[in-house]
């Protein structure tokens, strides 16, 4: 857990120069992630089966990628089913504004209950379709991605600039200094 109010700064307050480079990196593969999500269909339609048998093959492991649920271009799906596009494309939209919301000098996260929150329409959309209540959409399940993966940019892009900045050799240091724990103490 990160402590409140931690700092990725200089003694003035400016953004350390890893800050802006951890932010760049996680928005460039998160915006990739969802050119390739589009990329996957336009190479279907452009002949180029083997690198959009790769993309689809690649999103296999986090996606169903049924093509009932999933938007379609030039009539082939996208990569991932409806839901998972809005979480890649919230993630990588609220990664890119992130510096316009929130300062890359903070590394404190915000409350939990926020990401919770934000999971609830997804649960909720889910859930009535399961029990038959109503069925969802296209467009819900794109609403309710698209509000958990912009929420999830809050927690993962601090983190990543607090995991990177993070001083590993003066945590090597203490560890090796430290005494060993005596058993049954």
């Amino acid at each position: 857990m990160t402590r409140p109010g931690k700092q990725s700064c200089n003694e003035e307050g400016e953004v350390s120069f890893a800050a802006f480079i951890i932010w760049g990196g996680v928005t460039a593969i998160a915006l990739l992630l969802v050119a390739s999500i589009f990329g996957a269909p336009l190479a279907v339609a452009n002949n180029h089966p083997a690198w959009a048998a790769t993309i689809y093959h690649a999103f296999s492991y986090v996606c169903h990628q049924l093509p009932e649920r999933s938007f379609h271009l030039l009539g082939h799906p996208l990569a991932v089913c409806s839901r998972c596009t809005g979480l890649y494309f919230g993630f990588a939209i609220a990664s890119l504004m992130y510096p316009l919301v929130r300062s890359l000098s903070r590394t404190d996260t915000p409350p939990r209950r926020w990401l919770l929150l934000a999971a609830v329409p997804m649960a909720v959309d889910v859930g009535v379709d399961v029990i038959g209540v109503w069925q969802n959409t296209y467009y819900s399940r794109l609403a309710t991605g698209l509000i958990l993966g912009s929420t999830a940019a809050f927690y993962v892009v601090p983190g990543m600039i607090d995991l990177l900045n993070f001083n590993w050799r003066r945590r090597r240091a203490a560890v090796s200094s430290e005494p060993p724990a005596v058993a049954g103490s």
